[in-house]
C-alpha cells in the first residue's frame, strides 16, 4: 500500500459541513479493502468504510455528525424513510 500523507486545514471544510445535509464526493484513491481517498469541496480526506466502492466513483452522502469526527451515510432516497426511524447508523469514518 502506499502511503498517503494528507495535512490540511479543515476549519474550512467543517465551517461548510452542517449535520443533515446532503453532499457529493468522490473516491479518489483505494488505499487498501476498507479505506479510500475521498474528495468533498476539493478536500482529499482518508475515508475507513465497510462498503466497497471503485475508483471515481461518484457518492452522495448525508452528514451525521462533524464533532469530534466527521460521520457519513450514503445517501439513498428510497432507503432514507427507514433510516429516520431507525438509529443512525454510519457508513464512513474520517479518519
Amino acid at each position: 500500500m502506499n502511503l498517503v500523507v494528507i495535512e490540511d486545514d479543515l476549519r474550512l471544510l467543517l465551517r461548510r459541513l452542517k449535520k443533515g445535509m446532503i453532499i457529493e464526493g468522490r473516491i479518489v484513491q483505494i488505499l487498501s479493502d476498507n479505506h479510500y481517498l475521498l474528495r468533498i469541496y476539493g478536500h482529499n480526506l482518508i475515508m475507513k468504510s465497510s462498503v466497497k466502492f471503485g475508483r471515481f466513483e461518484e457518492v452522495r452522502l448525508k452528514v451525521l455528525e462533524t464533532k469530534p469526527r466527521i460521520q457519513l451515510r450514503i445517501f439513498d432516497p428510497k432507503t432514507e424513510l427507514f433510516w429516520a426511524g431507525q438509529k443512525k447508523g454510519m457508513n464512513f469514518l474520517i479518519e
